[in-house]
């Protein structure tokens, strides 16, 4: 419910803190006083659109709070507040909105900052504001379809279209995919087949070029490599007294001769040993590397590297990518016309599927459209009656369905709420029929029949005794007094048969402040409540003051 109302500098409300209580509380006053002030300021909680206009003049800013319990939140609303990352451990919502002259337009729920279209998402779910404003849910007609899958027999076949409309709309982008797929492979099969010719006789295979690389490294520089290993040998084992072997192996002689006479120098003995060993085996693999590196050194081996590496080059530049890149690239040009060879049947099995989702898309419809209009049948005939005991004689409401060429989002059909307000006139949209105050009366009637199934706490109407008077008022009041019992009713009224039924009275004033008129609200005692309702009447009189007061004590 709401629970607190906080207003400053809107239009001609300066500072306004009110409190509400559950029931029906109905906001009286004289024309002009401020009553469409008060709607504004709750329809900028509920995400109405704010104009930098309604900022009372002299000042820069005004701002709109509002506390909101949540007793019993739908699973629709607490799923919302979540996906928004709004807190509610308090079991709370302060929608705060601040307007300022130069449009910037600040959001807050439970201090989180949102978007318009967050807080209009959230206010649907909260609040029904009715009248002639812009925040009237009875005027869209997805709100049509909505209140007639809430009714007893329809919500579960609702659940089953939902589950079949949705594998059908994937089973369709499936299809949708795999032809378009299909398509620009078709567009390109000839270069898809080009590329796989040219990739498959390059023979690629990962680590080649730089194998090629290393090879070409070392053919390129033979001449120093031989020299060095030329080197090598000569000084290994070089015929001359000079040599390394033969240098070592006179060293090593000495040292036996020592160790004749000296332990001490067995171990070089040894290590001397050790090294003729090195040397002996150094010198084979110079003797060898010269042998292989002589095959290597071969002119034609280069100038074949050399294209080889030189073609690995065109081709990556070609493709901008590496060996490995070719190779797969090569793999997804195989996988490709693979694809498009087995197109035909990979296509066949795709539209069976399709084709099967449709049809349990389709019998699932024809079962929710059949549950809707079994539902409509009651559910306008109670609308219908109401109408009459709520002034619309003659009155007619009617739920039309019109079929859609093909399964949709919400079924098979659009629903929307067709009326007659007067005999003789024609059933028309309810949109393009009904008046403010007419949309108040019939959202009434709607609400009244649907108070068991409904989730938005609560409801506000505007001037609802727009063109009624007498005994209808009465009926009307007593309707909303009814309401209140499962829903926070708040209703602005010229009408002393409704006022006299609310559970509290609320009057709307304006006086001078310092200069300058303002707009007060503030919630009347017992005996205020007799005089305004007098007032209503049409006078102060004893004998208008004797009959407010029998009316509060017929209505309480």
């Amino acid at each position: 419910m709401l629970r607190e109302l906080r207003i400053r500098n809107l239009a001609l409300i300066d500072s306004l803190s009110l409190e509400f209580e559950p029931g029906f509380t109905v906001f009286t006053g004289e024309t002009g006083a401020g009553k469409s002030i008060l709607i504004g300021a709750i329809g900028l909680l509920l995400g109405d659109r704010a104009s930098s206009e309604s900022v009372r003049s002299g000042c820069d800013e005004a701002e709109v709070s509002g506390v909101i319990e949540l007793a019993n939140p739908s699973e629709q609303l607490l799923t919302l507040l979540n996906d928004l990352s709004i807190d509610t451990g308090d079991n709370e919502l302060i929608i705060r909105r601040r307007i300022s002259r130069n449009d910037r337009s600040r959001i807050h729920v439970n201090e989180t900052p949102l978007s318009l279209a967050a807080l209009r998402q959230i206010g649907d779910l909260l609040i029904d504001l009715h009248g002639q404003h812009e925040h009237q849910s009875l005027l869209n007609e997805d709100m049509h379809r909505a209140l007639i899958d809430t009714l007893d027999g329809v919500s579960q076949v609702r659940a089953v279209y939902d589950t079949c409309f949705t594998e059908f709309t994937e089973a369709s982008r499936t299809l949708a995919r795999h032809e378009e797929a299909t398509r620009l492979l078709d567009e390109k099969r000839e270069i898809l087949e080009f590329q796989q010719k040219e990739l498959e006789q390059a023979h690629l295979k990962t680590g080649e070029e730089e194998e090629l690389e290393e090879e070409l490294k070392l053919l390129s520089s033979s001449a120093q490599r031989l020299g060095a290993v030329n080197g090598i040998l000569e000084l290994l084992g070089g015929s001359g007294p000079t040599s390394i072997e033969k240098q070592a192996s006179t060293v090593k002689r000495y040292l036996e001769q020592l160790g004749k006479y000296d332990m001490k120098a067995g171990p070089w003995i040894d290590d001397v040993d050790n090294a003729l060993r090195v040397f002996s085996e150094l010198e084979t693999f110079c003797s060898s590397y010269l042998s292989d590196a002589g095959e290597q050194a071969d002119p034609n081996r280069i100038e074949k590297i050399n294209t080889r590496l030189a073609k690995l080059q065109r081709l990556k530049k070609k493709y901008g990518a590496s060996i490995e890149g070719l190779i797969a690239k090569e793999q997804s040009v195989r996988e490709n016309l693979a694809a498009l060879e087995n197109s035909d049947a990979d296509r066949k099995e795709i539209e069976k599927k399709a084709a099967a989702a449709r049809t349990a898309c389709i019998e699932a419809g024809k079962k929710l459209s059949t549950a809707r209009k079994n539902a409509a049948v009651s559910f306008d005939r109670s609308i219908t009656s109401l109408m009459e005991e709520l002034g619309f004689n003659g009155g007619l409401w009617k739920t039309v369905f019109t079929p859609f060429e093909s399964p949709a989002e919400h079924g098979l059909e659009n629903v929307s709420f067709h009326v007659r307000t007067n005999p003789g006139e024609a059933e028309l949209p309810l949109a393009k029929t009904a008046s403010g105050g007419e949309i108040s009366r019939l959202m009434l009637a709607v609400k009244t029949v649907l108070s068991r199934n409904d989730h938005v706490p609560v409801l506000i109407f505007d001037e609802i005794d727009t063109g009624i008077g007498g005994v209808i008022a009465g009926v009307v009041g007593t309707a909303m007094k009814a309401l209140s019992s499962s829903h926070q009713v708040l209703c602005i009224s010229h009408l002393h048969q409704i006022a006299s039924l609310a559970d509290r009275q609320v009057k709307v004033f304006k006086e001078e402040s310092g200069g300058r008129t303002v707009t007060r609200i503030v919630p009347l005692s017992e005996k205020e409540r007799v005089e305004e309702i007098a007032r209503m009447l049409g006078g102060d009189s004893k004998i208008a003051k004797e009959h407010a007061r029998a009316l509060l004590d017929g209505g309480g």
